[in-house]
């Protein structure tokens, strides 16, 4: 089926560590999106040559790019101030997706995503940039805009819709010159001092976008990692969910992970148990794509 609105780019964020994650992401999205026909571009600091001809294998229509120079500046200068952010640095590689160099509407997504379902419905509303709500929102909760810190009951009339920025429909009116520098200005250590959650490209987005963020359904980003505490929230079981975000430490390929996940939320093995099926469909394409004999 064609999208309604058609977008031409989709856009991630990956590593060396990540890259099993992006094959399963990259994969489902394709196989129950095949209206796609457009460009995945890949943001980057490690990938070898070997890495990158093996996404080449089974995405052909993909393209690297490394971090500008202005954002590993602007990087480097608040990792200056913040040293605790170096560990987490890579993340803001996603601001790169709003580069005025790069043009159309564009997906982002997150490497730990998977794709369970055509998301074609999202693209169709008339909106500057649409995701879907962080634990803070769909639990009915919100945040602090300064500080980020979750609270125990939103005020509508400070808090805007906070977002989880995993999942996010850019519109081409947002790649621009003024929304770059804007983007780039919220890494200054200044504009970071009253920062007290962990999160880290996540506040920039909610910190610039916070008042004009369209929310799409919470199915179409559906937080694994909180799955215990939005539940409840959510209309839809993860069952229906349409995406299934493994969000936090606990990754599909990170088997060290599973335990702890496992015993905080029993959930997590059905939804391991999705992402595996995925991957073995990826597999099973990357042999066909070589050539390989049976």
């Amino acid at each position: 089926m064609a999208a309604p609105t058609q977008i031409s780019e989709i856009v991630t964020v990956t590593s060396r560590g990540y890259l099993p994650g992006t094959q399963v992401m990259l994969h489902s999205f394709l196989h129950h999106n095949p209206w796609f026909d457009g460009q995945i571009t890949i943001l980057h600091d490690d990938l070898l040559a070997d890495d990158m001809a093996t996404l080449r294998l089974g995405f052909p229509a993909i393209t690297f790019v490394g971090p500008s120079t202005e954002l590993t500046a602007a990087m480097d200068t608040l990792v200056a101030d913040f040293p605790n952010l170096k560990d987490r640095q890579r993340r803001f590689l996603s601001l790169e997706a709003f580069h005025p160099d790069r043009i159309g509407r564009a997906l982002f997504c997150d490497g730990d995503l998977l794709f369970r379902n055509d998301v074609s419905a999202i693209l169709g509303a008339n909106a500057q940039l649409i995701a879907c709500g962080d634990r803070a929102q769909i639990a009915g909760a919100g945040r602090d805009p300064a500080s980020m810190k979750e609270r125990s009951a939103c005020d509508p009339k400070t808090d805007s819709d906070s977002f989880n920025a995993g999942l996010m429909v850019i519109d081409e009116s947002l790649r621009t010159e003024i929304v770059w520098n804007q983007l780039l200005g919220q890494l200054d250590p200044q504009a970071w001092q009253s920062v007290t959650s962990d999160h880290t490209d996540q506040t920039v987005f909610n910190r610039q976008f916070g008042n004009q963020v369209t929310l799409a359904d919470p199915a179409y980003n559906y937080l694994v990692g909180h799955a215990g505490r939005v539940r409840s929230a959510i209309a839809s079981p993860m069952s229906d969910a349409k995406v299934l975000h493994f969000n936090g430490p606990a990754k599909p390929w990170n088997f060290g992970a599973h335990l702890a996940a496992t015993a905080n939320d029993a959930s997590f093995v059905k939804a391991m148990q999705h992402w595996f099926d995925a991957y073995i469909e990826f597999l099973s394409s990357y042999h066909f794509a070589l050539g390989s004999p049976d």
